[in-house]
Parts: structure tokens; sequence; C-alpha cells
């Protein structure tokens, strides 16, 4: 079974691209960095914890591989891209920088388009010749009018550092040789669920919300406050913006991935309206009065509206070309594509429903607790054998794949050879042999559960039947091994 390489899988759209991707059974291979706060193993579980209580469902965990978007290769080492090279057909490339205004770091030029070459490395290297990459509809720059999804570069002018970084990168991959097949996704501005708001990060739509919310004030919160925040940052009321929810544009990137037929096209990701300023505002405002508590716990800050307006428009300077009046994407692509998920409508109530997790989640802050690692199975296949990307063999001898959801799960392959276990992570690249898959109960439960108990908690994939008793048995002898050791 060949597996899918993502970049960028902690983002708010990378993090619903992982949960919607494993949810169809396409394994992942996840190639993100650690935080200061989280190792990447620790981020990709508490990423996808939060969706399954959502979900009330156990899903797969990806292959995870320490990577760099700054460094060639991504950084990764031989033999990592050896298994890459055995186990990736394709990579969705998602990771990128928002920074708008070029800084000291070379942002956005260094994770944009230096990044993309990165990628592209890795991909030659590892014989990766099918790419999906996540653009923006905003590699139109200043144009107006109507955006057709077959236009890239059109002599059009700037608004930002991103937008132009955004189409060095896209020129960069659509004149890549080696690159057989090339799907891009052209999202508007990406806001949060529309059905929950959740979102883990407050960029673009949040940025004003963010600014304020410490001084807001539900009682003196008046609707005229937003009109006089947008004069001052030259917008007209009437301008509107291209909101997107996160969900739908997963959805609907998921489908077209799922489907070959509908590859090697262009897709821009938008809502079926635009938001005037003017609503964004009044919104606003609305869930200041709903949903921001002032007592003597949290008394907010004390200032004047003059006072405010000025932090405001210092804050908001870098966003100032990103606030103007929006043209209209062409989707003709993608409403043939996906025709069962309509673009979404921007109402009253969704865009509510983004201010309302904005506020009570006070714009996230403070950060959750990182995620504890327990009940962690490659712990347990790590004490027994070390080779974990090693694929020499697998299909040699006794050889089956173990699929483990839920949390600490993952996928692995297990080879019995001349009377030794080896177990290798992924699963395997043959598409014979057989997958057994549980949750992270029965594999912690198989050296006490019967074997009636285990094949009702097991399911199988291309197993005859004197095939499963053994399988089980290698597990059993796993376990039981490590737990001797200790």
């Amino acid at each position: 079974m060949k597996y899918i390489a993502l970049t960028g899988a902690t983002g708010l759209l990378g993090s619903y691209l992982l949960k919607d991707l494993l949810r169809r059974d396409i394994p992942v291979l996840a190639l993100i960095r650690s935080s200061r706060r989280e190792s990447a193993k620790q981020r990709i579980e508490g990423i996808l914890r939060r969706f399954e209580t959502q979900l009330g469902r156990a899903l797969p965990r990806p292959v995870i591989m320490e990577s760099d978007l700054h460094k060639p290769e991504l950084g990764l080492n031989r033999a990592q891209i050896h298994w890459i090279s055995q186990h990736v057909e394709s990579i969705l490339h998602n990771a990128a920088s928002l920074t708008f205004v070029a800084d000291d770091s070379g942002e956005p030029y260094a994770s944009n388009v230096k990044g993309m070459q990165h990628v592209l490395q890795l991909c030659q290297s590892a014989n990766i010749r099918k790419f999906y990459h996540v653009s923006t509809c905003y590699v139109c720059g200043l144009r107006q009018g109507v955006v057709l999804e077959t236009e890239l570069d059109e002599g059009q002018e700037f608004g930002n550092d991103y937008e132009k970084s955004k189409v060095e990168a896209e020129k960069m991959v659509r004149s890549c040789r080696f690159i057989d097949s090339l799907t891009v996704f052209r999202p508007a501005i990406i806001v949060g669920d529309r059905h929950t708001g959740y979102t883990p990060t407050f960029h673009g739509f949040y940025a004003p919300i963010k600014i304020v919310l410490p001084f807001a004030d539900p009682i003196k919160t008046t609707d005229n406050d937003f009109a006089r925040y947008s004069e001052v940052l030259g917008m007209q009321l009437s301008d509107r913006k291209n909101f997107v929810p996160v969900d739908w544009i997963s959805q609907v990137m998921t489908h077209v991935i799922s489907h070959p037929e509908l590859h090697d096209k262009t897709y821009h990701l938008s809502a079926a309206n635009r938001v005037k300023i003017e609503e964004m505002g009044k919104v606003i405002v609305e869930g200041i009065k709903k949903y921001v508590k002032r007592d003597a716990a949290h008394p907010g800050m004390t200032a004047d509206f003059d006072q405010i307006l000025t932090t405001f428009t210092g804050q908001m300077g870098v966003y100032k070309s990103y606030w103007k009046d929006d043209p209209e994407f062409d989707m003709t692509n993608t409403i043939q594509a996906a025709p069962h998920l309509p673009p979404p409508m921007m109402t009253h109530d969704t865009l509510l429903t983004l201010v309302r997790y904005a506020m009570q989640s006070n714009c996230g802050w403070p950060l959750p607790k990182p995620t504890v690692l327990e009940n962690d199975v490659q712990t347990v296949f790590d004490a027994y054998d070390k080779n974990d990307f090693q694929t020499a063999s697998e299909h040699d001898g006794f050889t089956f794949s173990v699929r483990i959801t839920g949390r600490g799960g993952g996928d692995w392959t297990i080879n019995q050879n001349n009377g030794r276990i080896g177990i290798y992570q992924g699963l395997s690249s043959f598409t014979d042999v057989p997958l057994m898959s549980m949750n992270t109960d029965t594999f912690n439960q198989l050296q006490t559960s019967s074997d009636s108990d285990l094949f009702w908690n097991v399911s199988w994939e291309n197993a005859p039947v004197e095939f499963k008793a053994k399988a089980v048995q290698a597990l059993r002898e796993i376990k039981s091994k490590v737990a001797d050791a200790k």
C-alpha cells in the first residue's frame, strides 16, 4: 500500500487533511518538525486525539519523519529517503509561511520558494512523480474582476511578499520536468471549521479580533467602532473578502486526491459568496457583546477608544495590503469535480460561529498543555527491534503488516525469517502482504486475550485462516520478550 507524504500537517489545513486522508484509509507519511514545546509525534498525537473525540472513533496514525523545510531534501537521511522511494507514491505539499512582508529571516521566500526547491529535491531523490501543491487564490495579486483557474502569471502587481512568493513556488513546480502529474489547489482566505468554529491559528480573518479582544468591552462597544477601524486602514465597508471554511476545503481536496481522473488540474477553493467588511464588522461587534465577559477577575485593559485605535492601526499595518476588495475566483473545475460538495455560503451564523470560537478560546491563549504519549506502541517495537525504516527482506519468509489505530498506534510491517522477527515502520509496499488491523486496547491485551476475543477484535485483509494464528503468535512473542526484558 503506497503512502502520500504530507508537509505542514500540524497547521490548520494540514491537520484537517491528515484527518480526512486517514479516515479514507489513505496511509500518510507526515513530514514535520518538532516545536519548542512538543516533539513531532506529540504534535500529531494531540491533533488526532482531538479529532477522535469529535468523531467518536479511533483513527490510524501516520508514519512520522522529522523534517526541515529549510534544508535540502528536508534534512532526511539516506535510510529515510530509501524508505520513501519504496513506500511513497505522491506528495501533498501544504507547508508554507504566511509572512506578508519580507523579514530578516528571509521569510516568506525561505519557506515558500527555497522550501519548494527542497521538496522537489526530495521528490527527485525518492522518485516521487505525483505532486499535489497547495497554492493560494491570491497568486492573482492585485487583479480585479474574474480570476480563472487556468491563469497564473498575467503580469499582475502584488500586494505583498506572500503573494509573490507563492507565484514563484507555483511556477517552480509547474516547470519541474520529472513531475509527471501535478494537481494545484488554491484556497482563498482559510478560516476555521464552519460547524464548530475550531482553529488553532488566528491569522487573516482573526487578526482584528486578536488585536481588539484584550480591550473589548461589551458595554462600551458600538456598531460604529469597526467602521472607524476600517477607515484608518483605508478599507471601504463595501469591500468584500473571500473567506472559506477549512473543513470544506479539506473535503474537496481529499475527494480530488482520491479520484485519479480528477488530477492534473487547478482548483480554486472559495466560498459561494464574498463577505462585506461591513458584515464582518457587525459580526465582530455582536460577538463582543455576546461572548466577551468582563468582571473583577477579567477586567480587560483600560484605554479610551483613540488609544485602542492607535494600537489597532499599528498592529494591523502589516495586513494593510491584505484588506482590499477581492476579485471573484472562477471555480469551474472545483464545481465539476465535486458537485456533491458545493461551495459553502458564509452566512451571518457561520461567521458568528467563527467569532464565538475565537473569543471564547481567547484566540488560543494560553496554549494547551503538551500531549502526553501514553500506551505508545512504538516503544514496545523499539525495545524489540530498532530497524525503524528498513525495507530489506520484508517480502521474504513470513510477513504481514499491522495497523494499530487510536492513541499510540501506527503502521508497521512484521517479518519472520530464519527464526528472527524484524519490525519495520510503515505498511508493506507489496500489495499481497496480509494486513492485520486492531486498536491499541486490543494490542495491549494480546497476551491475556483468548483467541476467540481476538477473532472479534482484529480485522484482516488478504489473510488465509492458517496465517492468522501465526501472526498473532508473532506479536505475542514480541510483547513477551519486551516484558521479560523489563
